[in-house]
């Protein structure tokens, strides 16, 4: 899955969610302690995407709303007002300047990516190979490589403060970055089943299939 460097959505960002599936392996202690027991997960946060030089070709901001298994929410305010959501059966883009939504099965987009995990089918560890690569500062990171050589992305490093989700980073196979920065996380909160459901506003074109 390409980092699309347009107005369509960051699909990559939603990989995040890859995560909320039950770990089996034995992975860092860190990623253990944050993951075993996790419902639901929500935070502030800031993406940007970096080229192979480390230039900055893009830059968003919002919030994310996450719910095992494979309920997700991206509210992004900049570059543009857009919404990334997944129900666990459609994924929805939604552009609101250009009063724009687009809907396809979430499975099928997901299709041969790590987000894959969605399913909650397939252990972690059989997708990937899972290790602590030290810390740096207050930071814990685990790294997760794929052992598919085929995969688009080359690494997924998550970074842990006191035990808490603060930074993904992913590598792709282009040599772009994705950098995504958490602020203001909460971990088992309840959150409004709502959030994961989508109703166009009026006026919206709709493009894609019926559900």
């Amino acid at each position: 899955m390409s980092i699309a460097l347009n107005r369509s959505a960051w699909l990559p960002a939603a990989l995040l969610c890859l995560m909320f599936s039950t770990a089996q392996a034995e992975p860092p202690a860190v990623f253990t302690a944050f993951f075993d027991g996790l419902r639901t997960f929500r935070a502030d946060f800031t993406q940007e995407v970096l080229d192979r030089h480390g230039d900055r070709v893009q830059r968003g901001a919002g919030e994310v709303f996450i719910q095992r298994p494979g309920r997700f929410r991206w509210n992004y305010d900049e570059p543009y007002t857009q919404v990334i959501l997944g129900d666990g059966r459609t994924l929805w883009t939604y552009d609101a300047d250009l009063e724009q939504a687009t809907r396809k099965p979430q499975a099928e987009v997901l299709m041969g990516t790590p987000a894959v995990l969605l399913s909650s089918v397939e252990d972690p560890a059989e997708v990937f190979v899972i290790a602590a690569v030290g810390g740096e500062g207050e930071t814990e990171w685990a790294e997760l490589v794929p052992r598919d050589a085929d995969s688009q992305f080359e690494a997924i490093h998550l970074g842990f403060v006191d035990g808490m989700l603060q930074r993904m980073i992913l590598h792709d196979s282009f040599g772009q970055r994705t950098d995504i920065r958490f602020t203001n996380a909460q971990r088992n909160v309840e959150l409004d089943p709502g959030l994961f459901r989508f109703d166009p506003p009026p006026g919206t074109d709709v493009l894609g299939g019926e559900d």
